[in-house]
């Protein structure tokens, strides 16, 4: 793009975002605008749209929280489980390559799965509004994101614990207790698996659902987590490797 101002109106249409999401960016910080000396409006620069536009785990958080839903861009999306299965593949191939992650590059994989399957597991037929996953990798950063705009871990888990009433609760139980042997309960006892491998190898993971965000680490059991400013449906997951 060439160094020229948008206004809010502009910028929202070109991000797939609503103004009132644009407004709260602002507060965040995650996108600050251009406000001209003595004026109130806010402006965009179109190079800071063009960093924030390349910033792979900033269009992953975009997508799966904005107001106004759309498909991922085609190169993320996978809007079937054999789509992601494929993908999948070509990312293990891909990191099977690396000669510093031939320890862990198969783990790499396995977590990835267990995540994207799982919400597929859990959204079968119930999705919200945009079915499927967005599903990507930064090789440069050793990065990478899935996310959802399914039901949530929240509202998925009280199918079987009723009694589940915070978002923060729920990951907790998701990636720690086992609830049931039984299908369809069984289906995202995964992510205990999930846990099991991050904190035993050199990997980060940062999840996030509905108003709470989780994250784990190599060596550390306990599970950090904390209540973000804005709750949104579904799952975000970012693994750096």
């Amino acid at each position: 793009m060439d160094n020229k101002l948008l206004s809010i109106g502009q910028t929202a249409k070109l991000l797939g975002a609503s103004i009132d999401t644009l407004r709260r960016w602002d507060k965040s910080g995650k996108l600050k605008p251009f406000r001209p000396s003595q004026s109130t409006h806010r402006y965009y620069k179109t190079a800071d749209l063009d960093l924030f536009l390349n910033d792979l785990e900033i269009i992953t958080k975009g997508w799966a929280t904005t107001e106004n839903p759309y498909n991922p861009p085609e190169d993320y999306y996978c809007q079937s489980r054999d789509i992601f299965e494929g993908r999948l593949i070509k990312l293990q191939n891909i990191l099977a390559k690396d000669l510093t992650l031939q320890k862990i590059f198969s783990l790499i994989v396995s977590i990835a799965g267990e995540i994207g399957n799982n919400s597929f597991d859990h959204n079968l037929g119930a999705w919200p509004d945009i079915p499927g996953i967005f599903f990507g990798y930064d090789l440069p950063r050793k990065k990478i994101v899935l996310a959802d705009r399914g039901q949530g871990i929240l509202k998925t888990l009280q199918r079987v614990r009723a009694s589940l009433q915070k978002d923060e609760e729920a990951l907790k139980v998701a990636f720690s207790e086992i609830l049931s042997g039984r299908a369809p309960e069984a289906r995202g006892n995964g992510l205990k698996f999930v846990k099991k491998v991050i904190t035993e190898n050199p990997l980060t993971l940062l999840f996030q659902s509905g108003n709470a965000e989780l994250f784990i680490q190599e060596h550390e059991k306990k599970l950090e987590t904390k209540i973000l400013p804005a709750s949104f449906h579904g799952c975000i997951a970012i693994i750096n490797y």
